[in-house]
């Protein structure tokens, strides 16, 4: 089977129950990034990954009203994690859940996206997790799950570079800041400049 050569060849997955993220969703990345399919119910999701074989998952952690602990987002994201070529998982959480995004890092997600999102924000981790699908579908299958992300990613900008070192340090720090800072050789107010600059 041919592998997707470009962006385009691609397709994106949301799951969100809010209608009006989908919509947001495809209106910003439909033409900027892939073809995107939305899904508003949890129970359709390994239906339709199995269906559309979508190579990006943006999945929302929290499901029906009043629900914050992200535990069926979590579970959600176990399933697709088992599957034998999963999409990449990114999670979209609301400012307040920054714990809960650091968690599913920590379980496999790729990145996390706050809501409401910055649309450039988006669009970019969205066509860096399309790179990232696309450079672990070229690896032999054997090594599909032992290869460093170094080796698996092409190389990224300086940018990139410092979000994903924040983002690795938010997550051994299980999300304290002070603790995050500290390993990174930071104070506290220019590590919050720095995951204001990255919109994390």
């Amino acid at each position: 089977m041919k592998e997707p050569d470009t962006l385009q060849d691609h397709n994106i997955l949301l799951l969100d129950d809010d209608p009006g993220v989908g919509l947001a969703a495809q209106l910003l990345l439909q033409r900027r990034v892939a073809p995107i399919t939305c899904l508003r119910r949890p129970a359709e999701l390994m239906a339709a990954i199995g269906k559309l074989r979508p190579s990006v998952l943006l999945l929302d952690l929290n499901f029906g009203p009043g629900r914050t602990e992200g535990e069926q987002g979590f579970q959600l994201l176990a399933e697709v994690q088992k599957l034998a070529s999963p999409p990449v998982v990114v999670v979209m959480t609301a400012y307040a859940d920054i714990d809960l995004a650091v968690q599913a890092l920590r379980r496999g997600a790729f990145d996390f996206i706050t809501k409401p999102w910055d649309n450039v924000r988006l669009i970019a981790t969205c066509r860096e997790a399309l790179e990232r699908f696309g450079s672990r579908a070229q690896l032999p299958d054997a090594s599909a799950n032992t290869v460093s992300e170094e080796d698996a990613e092409p190389a990224r900008s300086l940018a990139a570079q410092e979000r994903a070192a924040l983002l690795a340090a938010m997550a051994a720090a299980e999300g304290n800041l002070s603790a995050a800072a500290r390993s990174l050789g930071l104070s506290r107010a220019a590590l919050y400049r720095r995951l204001d600059k990255h919109g994390l």
